[in-house]
């Protein structure tokens, strides 16, 4: 009679022990390899002006904004212009799937690609792209005009402001340019919301176009790349003592369809601001033990 042939030893799993009789053990989940997490993308880092590059650099987030970018890039080389400065004018798209960057390089633009969405995390980049001393911020949808950047950067240029912001509510709200909840409520709402827990005076803190210097913006350091980025600029610059100017500006209906998503959006700005305060009071007790 022939004798059957061994079995061969199973190998052994890695992570597992051996059972009397050749058998695996289970392992028990305390047991079982974790995945490593996924390496957090770095911030980007806004370069250092060059002494010949431009005075002025304007930086506009895009998505699907064909119809509106290339006159938003032609106003802005147009307002740096009356101004009196050297600028450029950067565009950050956001993952366009219509003729949004043709439209922007063809109107004077430089373009930067940013392919993780949201409102944050393009103007990050853009940031981190542009050359100039004074970096402005403006959407490309035609609600802000750029004819008023003058009067932006004035308080930047001659009164040795840091940061400024334009307002829309100390200026002018055109008819159609926002609508009845969110000129009643929702920015008025989280504007007090934020003066109150920050001890800020500041009229509009979700306003879109802005102003500051270079060396602002990297005290401020931002790194939120969703909507809730307008909510800390506001408190970064105050936690970094720079002084804050606001000018009147005119806000107009936008062009296109919104990209916003107000209950949502609301909600990302109420966690930043409730986390950032709960931290200011942890670090504020920690200095005075």
């Amino acid at each position: 009679m022939v004798a059957p042939p061994e079995r061969p030893e199973r190998p052994f799993a890695p992570g597992r022990a051996a059972r009397p009789g050749g058998r695996d053990r289970v392992p028990r989940p305390s047991e079982r390899s974790r995945p490593a997490a996924r390496p957090r993308p770095p911030r980007p880092v806004a370069a250092a002006a060059r002494p010949d590059g431009p005075a002025v650099s304007v930086v506009m987030p895009c998505l699907n904004e064909q119809e509106s970018v290339g006159a938003c890039v032609r106003a802005a080389l147009a307002g740096i212009a009356a101004a009196g400065v050297t600028g450029e004018v950067v565009v950050a798209d956001n993952g366009s799937t219509d003729e949004s960057v043709r439209a922007a390089t063809e109107a004077g633009a430089w373009v930067v690609r940013e392919p993780r969405r949201g409102y944050g995390n393009a103007y990050l980049a853009g940031f981190a792209a542009a050359r100039g001393g004074y970096l402005v911020m403006g959407d490309s949808d035609c609600s802000y005009d750029f004819g008023e950047l003058p009067r932006l950067l004035a308080p930047l240029r001659a009164e040795g402001a840091d940061y400024v912001l334009g307002s829309r509510f100390a200026g002018e709200i055109l008819p159609g340019a926002m609508p009845w909840t969110h000129r009643h409520l929702g920015n008025p709402v989280l504007t007090r919301m934020l003066n109150r827990l920050f001890g800020l005076r500041t009229s509009d803190a979700h306003s879109g176009m802005r102003a500051f210097t270079r060396a602002a913006y990297e005290r401020m350091a931002p790194r939120c790349g969703g909507m809730e980025l307008a909510s800390e600029l506001v408190v970064a610059a105050a936690a970094r003592g720079l002084r804050v100017e606001e000018v009147p500006i005119t806000y107009h209906p936008r062009s296109g369809s919104s990209k916003l998503h107000s209950l949502r959006d609301a909600a990302r700005h109420v966690r930043f601001m409730l986390g950032y305060a709960a931290r200011h009071r942890r670090d504020l007790r920690a200095a005075a033990t």
